[in-house]
């Protein structure tokens, strides 16, 4: 497998590409879709998702099913990690993974390490009378190929552990590096790594295409979103790229979550790292009532 060697202008150019975009007015008017995202959740979709949840888990009991992508208030997402995990619990999910960003110039680690943190502090004083959901520490990371999703063992959420990885991690807040030398970085910790929304196009590295994969990562990284309910696709890649399939849904509104789902069956794996690594996880669609919608909003924006 060869690296890649990128000139400092090239690495500068797409660093600027990335910030001008997180600066534009799709991400500024966020914040106005923020209530009208609420109500629809609220009032629509919630109880869509809690009934089709229970169906999946009446048909098969053995299913443990949860959210893999979601942001918080600690990147760009809408809503507080508190908000999320309580609604994601009500949805009858088992697990929530919060991937708030690092993105070198904009969101650092210390973002990062404040989520992980609140997240801990949230557990421990959950006011439900249900169980806490489960949590995994993790974080979206942007690449020079595109974004990649890094998950860890709960035991991360120890501090010594979330220092181990603010150590592995902190050069990065001012540097894009290669996928092909962020996902080594994850052995030590034994993490895993979730190629996000593959061959969606922006104007900067965002995900990264199917070829440069099959060429790249196999072998290397250990899971592929094959369904992304906020981007709108359903596909097969990971049964082509030998990788874990996974469904997410990307939310930053908190109201996509639960649309698509990454479950596997807790009789053979005890949480998802194992499930991953051993390419025994099933992507799930859950609902997709609000594609249409969604479909007039993405060419509007």
């Amino acid at each position: 497998m060869n690296r890649i060697t990128l000139s400092r202008s090239f690495r500068d150019d797409q660093r600027q590409l990335l910030l001008d975009a997180e600066n534009s007015w799709l991400f500024k008017n966020r914040q106005m879709a923020k209530p009208f995202a609420d109500f629809i959740g609220k009032y629509f979709l919630d109880t869509r998702i809690q009934k089709k949840i229970n169906q999946l888990k009446r048909n098969k009991p053995n299913l443990t099913i949860g959210e893999t992508h979601c942001h918080s208030t600690y990147s760009d997402g809408l809503h507080s990690i508190e908000s999320i995990l309580l609604r994601a619990s009500l949805l009858g999910l088992d697990y929530v993974v919060i991937t708030d960003h690092l993105v070198p110039g904009k969101y650092l680690i210390n973002s990062i390490i404040d989520s992980l943190k609140e997240q801990v502090r949230c557990i421990n004083e959950w006011a439900l009378p249900s169980n806490p959901i489960k949590i995994y520490p993790a974080f979206e990371i942007s690449a020079l190929e595109g974004h990649l999703v890094l998950i860890f063992s709960p035991e991360y959420f120890t501090p010594k552990k979330i220092c181990d990885i603010s150590l592995q991690f902190s050069d990065l807040d001012y540097q894009f590096i290669s996928m092909l030398d962020i996902i080594p970085r994850i052995a030590p910790l034994g993490g895993i790594s979730i190629i996000a929304h593959p061959n969606q196009k922006r104007a900067y590295p965002f995900g990264v295409s199917i070829k440069w994969i099959e060429k790249n990562l196999i072998g290397l990284a250990d899971g592929i979103e094959d369904i992304s309910s906020g981007h709108g696709y359903q596909a097969n890649y990971s049964q082509n790229l030998d990788l874990a399939s996974i469904g997410s849904s990307d939310d930053h509104f908190n109201l996509l979550m639960g649309t698509a789902v990454t479950a596997y069956d807790s009789n053979i794996h005890s949480d998802l790292i194992l499930a991953v690594k051993s390419r025994q996880t099933v992507a799930i669609n859950v609902d997709n009532s609000l594609q249409s919608l969604l479909k007039v909003a993405r060419q509007a924006l």
